[in-house]
């Protein structure tokens, strides 16, 4: 079994929602035969969004700490439940050797796979990702549109339901934020929804979406666990 590096602590909640995934996904019958996870944790790695938008100090020379930290700890491969962090991608995977697993590419995978009719791709994340276009630069060569919350909703909803739960608030008494996102999405004619920030899996849920949600921590730890016992 190889051995997982996580880099985590964006936050800390979407940490611990990817490993009980894994957990859950990993066909063990005793505690021996569950994945090996070495998970570096580090709150203060300075905001995505905050960096991209010119307001903040970069997280580039934090992130590449921590991969080569993994790295030398010994794993096999790395993994990032958080999809902003993602445009230091490039930045990170070239301090090291051992592989990042690419949380958008592996969300375009899953997305050919099971929604093969799906062509307008709703996206709910934050501004940071947003104003980066990570999904843009990768599903729109593949043909997709990509369609993103209209005016005032990314801020007044989507970053405020983000913002809450980095807060410390229940995720459930956040749903309402973000089920008024996916309904400015479906109005916008989309056939699913991506939820592209690993905070919003933990408060918006299948039963209170009208189109397919895809949870990119979900779809991370699939293939985490799949590459683990590859």
């Amino acid at each position: 079994m190889k051995i997982v590096g996580v880099i985590g602590g964006m936050g800390p909640k979407a940490t611990t929602d990817f490993m009980n995934k894994v957990i859950a996904l990993t066909p063990a019958k005793k505690d021996q035969e569950h994945v090996k996870m070495i998970v570096y944790i580090d709150p203060e790695i300075p905001d995505r969004t905050e960096a991209i938008m010119g307001k903040g100090e970069s997280p580039q020379q934090k992130l590449v700490g921590a991969a080569k930290f993994l790295e030398d700890a010994g794993v096999d491969f790395i993994v990032m439940p958080c999809v902003t962090a993602h445009v230091w991608f490039r930045d990170m995977q070239s301090s090291i050797t051992a592989q990042i697993l690419n949380i958008v590419e592996l969300t375009l995978e899953k997305v050919k796979k099971d929604f093969k009719k799906a062509k307008r791709i709703g996206i709910l994340s934050t501004t940071g990702t947003m104003q980066s276009q990570l999904f843009e630069k990768v599903f729109e060569p593949e043909g997709y549109t990509i369609i993103v919350p209209q005016g005032e909703v990314q801020k007044n909803y989507v970053m405020k339901g983000i913002d809450e739960i980095k807060f410390g608030r229940d995720p459930d008494k956040v749903t309402p934020h973000f089920v008024h996102a996916h309904d400015d999405l479906v109005s916008q004619g989309v056939d699913i929804i991506i939820l592209a920030c690993t905070d919003i899996p933990l408060s918006l849920k299948q039963a209170d979406a009208g189109v397919p949600l895809i949870d990119v921590n979900k779809v991370l730890a699939e293939a985490t666990v799949r590459l683990a016992f590859d």
